[in-house]
C-alpha cells in the first residue's frame, strides 16, 4: 500500500481529509448552469459528506447496509457516494440507462435499504424501497445533523457494490473493498502517473461508471479541482475545457471520437491547457489516438486499462522506454500479472513485484488471457460463489481479456475472450477488425459484430460512420479490409450509418448492433 493509506486510514471516504482546512476548491460545479459555475471548497464538500453519514446513522442504518444512488452527475452525488462509505455502509451506484426490470433486479439482489435519486429519475425508482429525493425537504432533513466522523472499518470490508453492464445475462454485483479502492487511488497518485497536485480535471462521464468515479477519487486524493458536468455532450465538454483551463482529461474512446467530429467548434477553442489524458474502459485505435493528439497537441495521451473488477494494473516502463501509442502499459511493480492459455497454463509472462520471468520454452512475445493478482482486485461477486470460483484461481483473477505482450514487455489489448468468434476455423477479434477499418481515411468510427453462418460458423459485419464531408461505400470498406488485413477478417457486410449507438456507460452498444445486424444481414442462399 502506498503512503496514501497511512494518511487517510482504512476508510475510502478518508481520502478527502488531508485537504480539509486548505482553502482548496474541490469542485467547479457546472451541472445546474454551465455559464454560472458554483465553487465548492474541500471544507464544504467534506461537511456535506459528513452530514450524509450522520443522516444515515440517524435512520438506524448499520455497517454493511446497501444504499443506492440513481441520479445525474452532481456534487451531491459525490457527497452521497463518499458519505455512505464514510458511515461504513455500502454505496450501490445505479445505471440510469438500463431497463426497469434490471433496476428491480439490482435493488433486490443487493438488498438495497434506501435509494437516493434526483427529480429526473424519480419515476425510475423501483416500488417498495425507501427513497429520498435530492433537494427535497427529506433531503434537507437528512443533512440537518452535525457531520459524522469517518467510521473505522476493516480494510477488507466492502465499500462499493457496482454492477456489471450485463452484456451476457443478468448483471453481477462486484464487491469492491476499501483496500482495493485505496490501493487503486494510491497507484494513480504516485509519481504524477495520472495527475499532479493542483490539477484541474473535467468529469462528465456518468458517476455510476468506474471511469468517472476513479477520476473523482484520484483528484480528491490529490487535492485537485473537479470541473463537473451533469452529463457528456461533446460541444459542452470542449467548451468547458477551453473556458476553465482544464489540465487533465479521462474518458472512453467514444467520447473523444465524438469530440473530433465537432469541426466547426474546434477552430474557435484554445485547448492547449490540457497536459495529460487517459483514455480507457474500451479499446482505442491508432487512428483515434492520432486524431485526439491533433485535437490536444500539448497533451500526453495514455491508453488506460481497467475493468469494474480491477483497475490499477499497468503503468510506465520500469526502464523508461518510450511508450507505444496504444499500449495499455507495462505491469506495475505492485501487481502480479500473467498471460495464460485456455487450459490455464502460462504462455509467456509473469510479473512478481517487478521480477519478470518467462517460461524457458516460449518467446518473449506472446498472447493469452490476462490474469491479475494484487490488492486492487474485487472481493468476489455478490451472492454468486460459483461465478467467483470460476473467475479466481489461487488468488488470480481471470479478466476475460486477451492481451498481447511485445518483446519489451508492453501489453496491448486484443479483445474480450467471449467476444472472439470463429470464422471458418480462424479466430476473429472484433477490435482488430475495427482497428483496420478505422485506418481508412474516410472512416471516422467502426464497430464490428458477428452474425451466424451455416458454412463459416460466424461472419464479421461492420457499421461505419464516415468522416464529415466524406463519401463511403460498402465496397470501399470491404476492399480496404482485404488489402490491409487477413481475408478471413474482412466484413461480409458493411452498413454506413450516421452514428453508432452508445450504452449507458458511453461505450458502443454492441448488443444493439448485434440485433440490428441480424435484422439487416441477408444469409447466403
Amino acid at each position: 500500500m502506498t503512503g496514501l493509506a497511512t494518511t487517510v486510514g482504512n476508510n475510502l471516504a478518508g481520502l478527502v481529509a488531508p485537504h480539509v482546512g486548505s482553502d482548496r476548491l474541490a469542485y467547479l460545479d457546472l451541472t445546474a448552469d454551465p455559464s454560472s459555475p458554483r465553487s465548492v471548497s474541500y471544507d464544504e464538500f467534506d461537511d456535506r459528506c459528513g452530514r450524509v453519514a450522520s443522516g444515515l446513522r440517524a435512520r438506524g442504518l448499520g455497517p454493511g447496509t446497501r444504499v443506492a444512488i440513481m441520479a445525474d452527475n452532481s456534487v451531491d452525488y459525490a457527497a452521497l457516494y463518499l458519505g455512505i462509505v464514510r458511515q461504513g455502509l455500502v454505496t450501490v451506484p445505479l445505471n440510469t440507462r438500463v431497463s426497469a426490470d434490471t433496476l428491480r433486479y439490482v435493488c433486490r439482489d443487493a438488498a438495497v435499504r434506501l435509494v437516493f435519486h434526483d427529480a429526473a429519475h424519480a419515476a425510475m425508482v423501483p416500488v417498495g424501497y425507501d427513497r429520498v429525493e435530492i433537494g427535497s425537504p427529506a433531503w434537507d432533513d437528512l443533512l440537518s445533523s452535525a457531520p459524522a466522523p469517518v467510521a473505522e472499518v476493516d480494510p477488507g470490508d466492502v465499500a462499493v457494490q457496482m454492477y456489471t453492464s450485463g452484456s451476457t445475462g443478468r448483471p453481477k454485483g462486484v464487491l469492491l473493498s476499501h483496500r482495493s479502492q485505496l490501493f487503486t487511488v494510491g497507484q494513480y497518485t504516485s509519481g504524477g502517473f495520472f495527475m499532479d497536485r493542483g490539477e484541474r480535471i473535467l468529469v462528465s462521464a456518468p458517476m455510476y461508471h468506474k471511469n468517472a468515479m476513479v477520476q473523482t477519487k484520484v483528484c480528491l486524493a490529490m487535492g485537485g479541482e473537479i470541473v463537473l458536468l451533469a452529463r457528456f455532450d461533446a460541444r459542452a465538454y470542449l467548451q468547458a475545457v477551453a473556458r476553465h483551463g482544464v489540465t487533465s482529461l479521462t474518458g472512453v474512446p467514444t467520447m473523444f471520437a465524438l469530440m473530433t467530429a465537432e469541426r466547426d467548434l474546434l477552430g474557435e477553442l484554445d485547448l492547449t491547457s490540457v497536459r495529460r489524458m487517459m483514455i480507457g474502459s474500451a479499446p482505442m485505435t491508432e487512428t483515434l489516438f492520432d486524431q485526439v493528439q491533433k485535437l490536444f497537441p500539448d497533451a500526453t495521451i495514455t491508453n488506460g486499462y481497467g475493468t469494474t473488477e480491477v483497475i490499477a494494473v499497468f503503468g510506465g516502463h520500469p526502464q523508461g522506454l518510450p511508450r507505444p501509442k496504444i499500449t495499455i502499459g507495462h505491469p506495475l511493480a505492485s501487481v502480479d500479472v500473467r498471460l495464460v492459455d485456455p487450459a490455464g497454463g502460462d504462455v509467456a509472462f509473469e510479473s512478481l513485484h517487478g521480477e519478470v520471468t518467462s517460461p524457458p520454452t516460449v518467446a518473449a512475445e506472446a498472447e493469452g488471457e490476462l490474469w491479475v493478482r494484487g490488492p486492487g482486485t474485487l472481493n468476489g461477486y455478490h451472492r454468486l460463489p460459483e461465478v467467483t470460483a470460476e473467475r479466481f484461481t489461487d488468488g488470480w483473477y481471470h479478466t476475460g481479456d486477451t492481451m498481447r505482450r511485445d518483446a519489451n514487455g508492453w501489453f496491448f489489448f486484443v479483445g474480450r475472450v467471449d467476444d472472439m468468434f470463429v470464422c471458418g476455423g480462424e479466430n476473429v477479434f472484433p477490435g482488430e477488425v475495427e482497428h483496420t477499418l478505422e485506418r481508412h481515411p474516410a472512416v471516422h468510427q467502426a464497430a464490428v459484430v458477428a452474425v451466424a453462418d451455416d458454412v463459416k460458423g460466424a461472419l464479421p459485419v461492420a457499421f461505419v460512420v464516415p468522416e464529415p464531408g466524406q463519401s463511403l461505400t460498402e465496397t470501399d470498406v470491404k476492399q480496404w479490409a482485404l488489402e490491409h488485413g487477413p481475408a478471413f477478417q474482412h466484413p461480409r457486410a458493411v452498413w454506413v450509418v450516421d452514428e453508432i449507438p452508445l450504452a449507458g456507460t458511453a461505450k458502443v452498444d454492441k448488443l444493439a448492433l448485434a440485433d440490428e445486424a441480424r435484422r439487416r444481414f441477408t444469409p447466403r442462399s
